[in-house]
């Protein structure tokens, strides 16, 4: 059976046989996430699997009556060996039976980083008709999913924000009203200010950005690539009465996540959605690394 092991920490996976074919599970499609590269380069503060061993918290799969299922959790792919591998064993509390029809690779995609675009838009923020919104990191597969969760809600204004205009314009492409760079998150909403705030970044982009912020928005932050602190002002936070909320994939329960899962792979099949992929084959795996690592918008997958 074929694999793909990291054998040492900082190295990418690459393809190996594996001795044993264990009974359960034929793996189509695998996702890899930032988490995938921080567990495999020892950045991880969970630490790693032990060594070696294939990486991969997330997979679409076929069981043996030939039913799609979603595979998440059991600390696959964190403190024990992951799901990038042909066949895998499997218990059934890890596995979601999934509609018949879908496509395994977007399946697979939408999992971590497409319920942590939804949620928070979703059913954190609850977004309506009456909220102007804007997505920090929006060239991200987190932030393009964000923009058009807020877009669906029917929001009245959504401006997608990041670093480099160019790689923001498939953002607009997807329904951003409108595009800026991080500097220029004020002049986007004017006096009135922002209601929701989808933060990915945290350090500074957030807290400058919360100068713009309209009295008592809401913000959620999701995730820190931008650092671990931000030096919010408390003119900002306290004199507008402002809401602070984290989301945080893995502390969902499975009966939540489930559903989250289910509701925007519902969107994503009928186009309401749309989550760019990027597939390689097990030939490829260390080229999929390296694109994850490089943070391209695309959602990585690997098809074993």
């Amino acid at each position: 059976m074929r694999a793909a092991l990291i054998s040492e920490l900082g190295s990418p996976p690459r393809p190996a046989e594996l001795p044993d074919v264990p009974e359960g599970v034929e793996v189509a499609a695998v996702a890899l996430n930032p988490l995938d590269i921080n567990v495999g380069n020892g950045r991880f503060f969970g630490g790693h699997p032990p060594l070696p061993y294939p990486p991969g918290c997330e997979a679409v799969g076929r069981t043996e009556d030939g039913a799609l299922v979603y595979l998440f959790g059991g600390g696959r792919g964190v403190s024990q060996p992951g799901f990038l591998a042909e066949r895998v064993s499997v218990p059934d509390e890890l596995m979601l039976r999934l509609p018949d029809g879908v496509d395994p690779a977007l399946a697979a995609g939408a999992g971590i980083a497409g319920v942590t675009g939804w949620v928070p838009v979703a059913w954190k923020a609850k977004v309506t008709p009456d909220d102007r919104v804007l997505v920090l990191g929006a060239s991200g597969v987190v932030g393009r999913v964000a923009v058009q969760a807020a877009k669906l809600l029917g929001a009245a204004k959504v401006v997608a924000a990041g670093r480099d205009l160019g790689r923001l314009e498939r953002a607009r492409e997807l329904g951003a009203d409108e595009i800026v760079e991080l500097d220029g998150v004020g002049g986007a909403f004017g006096d009135e200010g922002f209601t929701v705030c989808i933060d990915p970044l945290w350090g500074e982009p957030v807290a400058k950005a919360l100068a713009s912020a309209a009295p008592r928005a809401r913000t959620i932050h999701v995730g820190q690539s931008a650092g671990r602190e931000a030096p919010l002002r408390s003119a900002d936070v306290r004199g507008k009465e402002l809401t602070i909320q984290g989301h945080f994939h893995f502390a969902l329960t499975k009966d939540d996540r489930d559903r989250a899962y289910l509701e925007l792979l519902d969107h994503l099949v009928q186009g309401r959605i749309v989550l760019d992929v990027e597939t390689y084959d097990l030939d490829h795996v260390e080229e999929a690394w390296v694109r994850q690592q490089a943070a391209t918008g695309k959602k990585i997958v690997v098809t074993p």
